[in-house]
């Protein structure tokens, strides 16, 4: 019988899967390789160390939420609807919004910087003709969002609410209007 071999991705995929579950906390080459039935070696041969594996993880972690807010969006409410993808992945995928969203992230010094980290200048761009607003001030109502939106997800996040979806998206498509009405 030949013998079993492991890639890189099969690694990744489980770490992310464990993370998903349990928080990164739970993830360890010990853990990984426990579940995937290896020695720790295979992991050690792809991660010189946790730290190697812990990058990787959070870009797999990334491109996750990307699929996971793209697939959600509403070409005629493109803000909001990231918004409220924004709260879902935090409220149904409260480990990987933790592992991305709550720590501290290297660069981001101010708001502008936040807005250059996770705004999507397309729907600027979109939101310019929409709105018929400059662009300065859609990256005002962007970033006025994206901290309302990350309260509320945090909220969600850490168990400190458990607000319904319907409240929810009332609740961000109001913050939205505000935001747009105090530009115009």
């Amino acid at each position: 019988m030949p013998k079993q071999t492991v890639d890189k991705n099969q690694i990744l995929k489980n770490a992310l899967q464990m993370t998903r579950e349990n928080g990164f906390e739970s993830v360890n080459a010990r853990s990984v390789a426990k579940r995937m039935g290896y020695s720790v070696q295979p992991i050690y041969s792809y991660f010189n160390n946790m730290e190697t594996l812990r990058q990787e993880v959070y870009g797999e972690a990334m491109k996750f939420y990307n699929e996971f807010i793209y697939s959600r969006l509403d070409g005629d409410g493109l803000l909001e609807s990231m918004a409220v993808a924004n709260v879902a992945f935090a409220k149904y995928e409260t480990n990987l919004f933790k592992l991305l969203f709550l720590q501290k992230l290297n660069g981001l010094n101010s708001f502008n910087d936040i807005y250059e980290w996770m705004g999507d200048k397309n729907a600027t761009k979109q939101l310019v003709i929409k709105l018929a607003l400059p662009e300065e001030k859609i990256k005002e109502v962007y970033i006025m969002l994206i901290v309302f939106t990350h309260g509320v997800a945090t909220m969600l996040a850490t168990g400190g609410a458990n607000i319904s979806d319907e409240e929810i998206v009332e609740i961000l498509k109001k913050a939205y209007t505000a935001f747009v009405k105090a530009q115009q």
